[in-house]
């Protein structure tokens, strides 16, 4: 997992914990809120939604994660 994914995850994993599952943030706070370039920022949402670590709702402007998001996150924390 790269870094920017990393920094995405772990922000949409922080809405979850505070919030309840699945996370759901608009896609400008997140841009707005992870040190990257938008387009950067936008990039790594995608790469997640295509590996299914995250979703998107119907009009794209809004993303959250999966439960397999959920867990890689989870997953990564035990392995630091």
């Amino acid at each position: 997992m790269t870094d920017q994914e990393l920094k995405v995850i772990t922000l949409l994993a922080r809405e979850w914990d505070y919030t309840g599952p699945p996370g759901i943030l608009d896609i400008s706070d997140i841009v707005a809120a992870v040190p990257l370039a938008p387009s950067e920022t936008l990039e790594t949402i995608k790469e997640l939604f295509s590996r299914g670590l995250v979703d998107m709702n119907l009009l794209k402007t809004a993303v959250f994660l999966t439960p397999e998001g959920y867990e890689t996150k989870e997953k990564l924390d035990e392995s630091s």
